[in-house]
């Protein structure tokens, strides 16, 4: 069941300046339960989409439904929505059991209630026992736990998310991360997440939506969109190699001074897309007949964790792979190698 829709929803940020940023979303639609990510680059209208699911940017144009009611006209406070900000926006002069508690007096809840929705709360985010600290007594990530727990204590129909571990070091936002996981495994809740962080969007996302310059140009389950991206953008952006332009011509690809053998619809043009994961890079010596592959020459050569990367200068091209690193296979700068491929783990990219 879909929790949250919106329907032709446009937001112009200066409604006087007809070429000022717009936000133009045709359809988008959040089950119950999931956790949807916001993915784009800086400026591509993330923010903006995430404020006006809020409530905090409104709109005259388009419907946002939450769980099936008309919530457009609605004000922020009273759409049932937590949200969680890129910094933690504290209260400096409360300390952590007020900060939390909150939402819970705006909302008249007797005190022995809040007080003890506030420990339920502190115990899921792991800090029990710090009721009575300030803020500045915290350190960033625990600030940022606390903050999350101030908008789950309302018990939010969505929690809304703005690239809340932006700020934090690496370490700590795999914590967050893996807090924020638990979380929602545990208890079921629906997220909108924002990141510009395909990494994050990896770990994190049941379904996502690239964004580019206020639209949304695909959605999907993360594997889905990095195997079959819609557009060469999508796929550079979630960070595919090896994307060739050209066309198909006698069962070959056919691009700028590289050929290979393809099976596809005659008199198409587009870009192919070979991943580096679907590559093997064999010994000479180790072909078969059989195989559709390339010839090519080792440029450049890493070993990460148990898996090899190499790049492979194949006619006139550069092409990324990665294999798991064998004892009795080992590669030189400058060795002819093959690059073998399957078809069916090759996309083609019409347009």
């Amino acid at each position: 069941m879909d929790v949250l829709k919106l329907i032709d929803i446009k937001k112009r940020h200066d409604a006087y300046k007809e070429n000022s940023f717009l936000l133009k979303i045709d359809y988008l639609n959040i089950r119950r339960g999931e956790f949807f990510g916001l993915v784009g680059p800086s400026g591509c209208g993330k923010t903006t989409l995430l404020k006006v699911i809020a409530g905090l940017y409104p709109v005259k144009d388009g419907k946002i439904y939450i769980e099936e009611e008309d919530v457009t006209k609605v004000v922020a406070e009273k759409r049932g929505l937590g949200m969680v900000f890129q910094t933690p926006l504290l209260f400096p002069h409360l300390t952590v059991l007020e900060n939390i508690a909150f939402g819970l007096k705006i909302k008249k809840i007797p005190k022995e209630e809040y007080i003890k929705k506030v420990r339920d709360i502190l115990q899921i985010v792991g800090l029990s026992g710090f009721e009575n600290r300030y803020p500045h007594q915290l350190s960033g990530g625990q600030q940022q736990r606390i903050a999350i727990a101030r908008a789950m204590v309302i018990e939010p129909k969505i929690l809304l998310m703005d690239e809340p571990f932006s700020a934090l070091d690496p370490g700590l936002r795999e914590e967050m991360r893996n807090l924020i996981i638990k979380i929602h495994k545990e208890h079921k809740m629906t997220i909108v997440f924002v990141t510009h962080d395909r990494e994050e969007a990896f770990i994190l996302f049941d379904r996502m939506a690239i964004m580019k310059e206020g639209s949304i140009l695909q959605v999907g389950r993360p594997k889905e969109l990095y195997e079959k991206p819609s557009s060469t953008y999508i796929g550079q952006f979630l960070g595919v190699k090896n994307i060739f332009y050209g066309k198909i011509e006698n069962n070959f690809f056919i691009g700028d001074d590289f050929k290979m053998k393809f099976s596809h619809e005659n008199n198409r043009h587009g870009s192919i897309v070979l991943r580096p994961e679907s590559l093997h890079v064999k010994k000479i010596h180790k072909r078969e007949e059989k195989e559709n592959q390339l010839i090519g020459r080792v440029k450049e050569i890493s070993f990460q964790q148990g898996f090899l990367w190499l790049k492979i200068h194949v006619q006139s091209k550069m092409i990324e792979t990665i294999q798991k690193a064998e004892r009795d296979m080992d590669f030189q700068i400058g060795e002819e190698v093959f690059v073998t491929y399957d078809q069916r783990e090759i996309f083609f990219i019409e347009g």
